[in-house]
């Protein structure tokens, strides 16, 4: 499989006269078609040669997903059997990946100022909408669901370096409603079961 991708892009992609000249592609099969890494001199133009790309593999439209890499110029590529595989990768949410700073990466565990600041932010803004929704005002329901994908994989990225309890206190103090999150995160934070939880006392 990984070499009749390779064929196809040299032939109709990577050929002289094709739309990426010189360049090579890295592929790998995924369960919902497959990715790769984009080398040479002109993957920067891969951008501009996403139809291309489309009608080579004879993929519907807006299936493919493209990433440049920040340490070079080389491109990451993602192709989708369906337009709604690339649609929901590119609704996926922005990690927490223990930054301290916007442009510094912190390598140690744990949380940071940064990510619990994140958090919070995101949890109020998923706040208004689930309050938008319950008093039956008009809502942009692709605004509350991107509102609730960013918030859930906020929380399940900040249990994997801190406690439930820090969780669970930062959502009681935006007022975060049990009812309005998953029933999976609830139980793992142990959310209380009131309607108004009471504020913890700062330590």
């Amino acid at each position: 499989m990984c070499d009749d991708l390779r064929a196809v892009w040299d032939y109709a992609i990577a050929a002289e006269d094709g739309p990426l000249p010189g360049t090579s592609l890295d592929p790998l099969v995924t369960p919902q078609g497959w990715c790769g890494h984009i080398h040479g001199r002109h993957s920067s133009k891969v951008m501009a040669a996403v139809r291309q790309i489309e009608e080579a593999y004879e993929l519907p439209r807006n299936s493919v997903v493209i990433r440049t890499l920040d340490d070079d110029q080389d491109v990451f590529i993602w192709v989708y059997t369906t337009p709604s595989g690339a649609d929901y990768h590119l609704k996926w949410p922005h990690p927490l990946d223990g930054t301290e700073f916007v442009d510094i990466h912190r390598e140690s565990a744990g949380t940071t100022l940064l990510d619990l600041v994140k958090v919070t932010a995101w949890a109020r803004a998923y706040k208004e909408s689930w309050h938008d929704m319950r008093s039956k005002r008009p809502v942009d329901v692709d605004r509350f669901a991107r509102r609730l994908g960013r918030l859930r994989a906020g929380i399940v990225d900040l249990l994997a370096r801190t406690s439930p309890q820090q969780v669970r206190e930062l959502l009681v103090r935006v007022g975060i409603d049990r009812d309005s999150l998953p029933h999976d995160l609830a139980e793992a934070i142990d959310y209380p079961l009131d309607r108004d939880p009471t504020i913890p006392i700062p330590r």
